[in-house]
């Protein structure tokens, strides 16, 4: 090609990352298991500089599966009418508005309990090796 269509945007590292992952999502040829891997960056870029979040793990999907998974907790705690700690009360008070934000932002919008429930298992319950397998025969998420 002798031309390309481009944008040239002045940004900072943390909004470039923004754009690339978000450009990278809305790929067509994006596997499943890659998708879900861009999500988790999204996330993890977005919240990424809280002390507590980078607790949560060494990885972007270690620490996003510990705070959708401690939300999720809290949640289901209050559904039965079981006593919330303060200290989870304020972490899913801080947490959970930034979330749904995330979530209702990302390129294609899903809803964050979904996204744990159907979506983060592929990645923290399937090994490696079904995984890359994935990618590389190109399987949806109901195949993997």
């Amino acid at each position: 090609m002798t031309m390309i269509q481009a944008k040239i945007a002045d940004v900072d590292d943390l909004q470039a990352k923004r754009i690339s992952i978000a450009e990278n999502i809305l790929r067509q040829d994006l596997s499943a298991i890659e998708s879900i891997k861009a999500t988790i960056n999204i996330i993890d870029v977005e919240i990424g500089k809280d002390p507590w979040y980078l607790t949560g793990g060494k990885t972007p999907l270690e620490r996003v599966h510990k705070l959708l998974s401690k939300l999720d907790s809290i949640r289901r705690s209050r559904e039965r009418g079981s006593v919330v700690l303060e200290a989870d009360r304020d972490l899913s008070h801080k947490y959970v508005g930034q979330v749904k934000s995330i979530f209702k932002n990302l390129p294609k919008p899903l809803k964050w309990k979904s996204f744990l429930t159907h979506d983060l298992i592929l990645l923290t319950d399937i090994p490696l090796k079904v995984q890359k397998a994935s990618i590389k025969l190109d399987l949806n998420k109901a195949k993997i």
